[in-house]
């Protein structure tokens, strides 16, 4: 019996709360949000909209049949920053999910049964690993794409009700079906810049006898603090700016979707791309060309090495 796909389901059954519902409940909220946005838009509607030949006129102003393709364009490619919610659910379910994976059946002892099956502890450390590195990210891109739809759809219909033919634009455009195909093809680009973040929670997970956010977080954190404090008091360059860019924002950061732009110096790139004049997929080349980044691959051996150590230490440890 092949016990890797076994061990992914039990990791998506005891944590599906914040694998599946969490990204569920945030979304539903959003989509809400919009529906309400929309209805109250509807409801305050006046007279300063108007349909005149192929122009829409709002207050005066024409928007001809060429602004309402742009602005179906608008709408396609915002599918893909309208996740930003879900994106920071994501990155809180990770932390905590990582920094209880080899802690919390340590704390309540279940790790004695589970060492007691036929399962080697590499496997179940690894099992624990994709599923936050690929499965949860799957499942939150999944739920987005469809929120993130409906709420373009629902703007589309919202600006259709006035007379601008957005909905019609949208549903004819290109990047309304290929953002959400940018939306999962970056998902193991995704995977491999927070490898390290994980790793490291994890196996502060498998050391600490309690308290494992205070040892993940609090030990760079005032590390970061006293090197700062002995930069300013002996006015000498001590790396602290470095060490909190490249230690204590990497760590954290990644948890992140897209920061990756930003560790690998593509952030100006970003911040000039055109949506209604650049592909969606311009976004994943960029996303894909920081697999060169030097931090990436530094981050990817570390990560090796603390999920050995995390390996070694379940192996070992079984006090709480």
């Amino acid at each position: 019996m092949n016990t890797f796909p076994t061990l992914l389901k039990r990791e998506f059954w005891e944590h599906k709360g914040g694998m599946l519902w969490a990204p569920v409940v945030v979304g539903g909220l959003m989509l809400g949000a919009g529906a309400a946005s929309m209805f109250i838009g509807l409801a305050a509607k006046t007279g300063g909209i108007h349909v005149n030949g192929e122009n829409i006129v709002i207050d005066g102003a024409n928007i001809s049949q060429a602004t309402q393709t742009q602005m179906a364009e608008g709408l396609a490619f915002a599918i893909i920053p309208s996740m930003a919610p879900l994106a920071a659910v994501l990155a809180f379910v990770l932390l905590f999910y990582a920094l209880g994976s080899l802690f919390d059946d340590r704390r309540d002892r279940s790790v004695l049964f589970w060492k007691s099956m036929p399962v080697s502890n590499t496997a179940t450390v690894l099992s624990k690993l994709v599923s936050m590195a690929l499965v949860a990210p799957l499942i939150t891109a999944l739920v987005g794409i469809v929120v993130a739809t409906l709420v373009a759809l629902l703007a589309a219909l919202s600006l259709s009700a006035f007379g601008v033919s957005v909905f019609q634009e949208l549903l004819t455009t290109g990047e309304f079906y290929l953002a959400p195909l940018a939306v999962l093809a970056v998902i193991p680009v995704y995977a491999l810049w927070v490898l390290p973040s994980i790793a490291w929670c994890m196996a502060v997970s498998a050391w600490a006898k309690r308290a494992p956010f205070l040892w993940a977080v609090g030990t760079p954190v005032l590390a970061g603090i006293l090197l700062s404090w002995q930069q300013a008091m002996f006015d000498r360059d001590l790396g602290a700016d470095w060490f909190w860019e490249n230690i204590v924002g990497r760590l954290f950061g990644s948890f992140l979707p897209g920061m990756w732009f930003a560790f690998s110096g593509n952030a100006e790139r970003v911040d000039d791309f055109q949506p209604t004049e650049q592909s969606v997929f311009e976004l994943v080349s960029m996303s894909y060309a920081s697999l060169t980044s030097p931090s990436l691959w530094i981050g990817v051996a570390v990560a090796a090495a603390l999920i050995a150590v995390a390996i070694r230490l379940r192996r070992w440890r079984e006090d709480a």
